[in-house]
């Protein structure tokens, strides 16, 4: 299983420079414009989790849910 992640909207800061979407290599994280809230896009995201340590603000959770297992491709 692989963990889920989510955005605190409590802690997150729409930092002009989302960190934590900077490391994400394969851009699960998106941000539609400079401001608004970032949101993980669970259909790409791989569960790496570099973007939990990569926020200065601890925005990006591990949720208690967990997702299936992706399919290799």
């Amino acid at each position: 299983m692989r963990p889920a992640l989510q955005i605190d909207v409590h802690t997150c800061q729409t930092c002009a420079t989302c960190q934590a979407r900077l490391v994400c290599k394969i851009r699960a994280i998106v941000q539609y414009e400079r401001g608004d809230l970032p949101a993980i896009d669970m259909g790409r995201c791989r569960g790496c989790m570099i973007c939990i340590s990569a926020c200065p603000y601890g925005a990006v959770q591990k949720t208690e849910r967990a997702l299936q297992p992706l399919l290799p491709r």
